[in-house]
């Protein structure tokens, strides 16, 4: 393993131990159904404790950044995975695209809402952004999947594309999806249609006025406009 991201991890452990917080840990437990353990630190704390060690040199290769990823997913606090996402944010770049059945794996790996919203967008998101058919191919894969955690990730992965969206397979993934009684899809289909209709409102209301949808999803897409 890099010696850099050796120190980094064992460093970090060890602010996150003076930092930990047992009565805010089962607060941040409960919020989460009881799925996790946590240090109780918050986020913005835990974002000021990475800001020391995340500099700007620190590392411009995939490697490096599995390596690190791979350290933090495997502790049991759920802190941990946050920062192996923002170590991701920091780092990763679009041209890192051996990273896609790495980040692919993670969507699955420990779920639930706050790991998966960030892989999704944020991770595979940026890999798949500047390649349309790979990311077509891989969003028709998703959805099929039995898993709804990939099938949410297909639906919410162009969350920060703005107006570079593909609203075509946004619409497919939706009708594929649009029967699923699963909430977190749910609600991913309501997210992806609220975001683009920060962009073209008129094309989000035909589609809704046009498909039925499930009530959550119809509601969270016309939240915007509606206000």
């Amino acid at each position: 393993m890099d010696r850099r991201i050796n120190k980094l991890f064992y460093s970090l452990k060890n602010d996150l131990n003076e930092n930990r917080d047992d009565v805010r840990a089962e607060g941040m437990a409960a919020y989460m159904r009881n799925q996790f353990v946590y240090y109780g630190i918050s986020s913005p704390q835990r974002k000021e404790i990475c800001k020391k060690y995340f500099t700007a040199k620190l590392i411009d290769d995939q490697k490096s950044i599995q390596e690190f990823v791979e350290l933090c997913w495997s502790q049991d606090e759920r802190e941990w995975k946050y920062i192996a996402l923002d170590f991701s944010l920091k780092y990763l770049q679009s041209s890192m695209l051996d990273l896609i059945p790495y980040y692919e794996k993670l969507v699955t790996d420990q779920p639930w809402w706050d790991t998966v919203d960030s892989i999704a967008p944020n991770m595979l998101g940026r890999l798949l952004k500047d390649d349309s058919n790979l990311r077509r191919l891989k969003q028709r894969e998703w959805i099929d999947s039995d898993n709804f955690w990939i099938q949410r990730t297909a639906i919410i992965l162009q969350l920060m594309y703005k107006k570079e969206t593909d609203f075509d397979i946004l619409k497919e993934l939706i009708l594929r999806r649009a029967n699923s009684k699963e909430f977190f899809v749910q609600k991913a289909i309501g997210w992806s249609l609220r975001q683009y209709s920060k962009i073209n409102p008129k094309a989000v209301i035909h589609f809704v006025d046009r498909n039925t949808l499930a009530p959550l999803s119809r509601r969270e897409a016309l939240k915007l406009i509606k206000e």
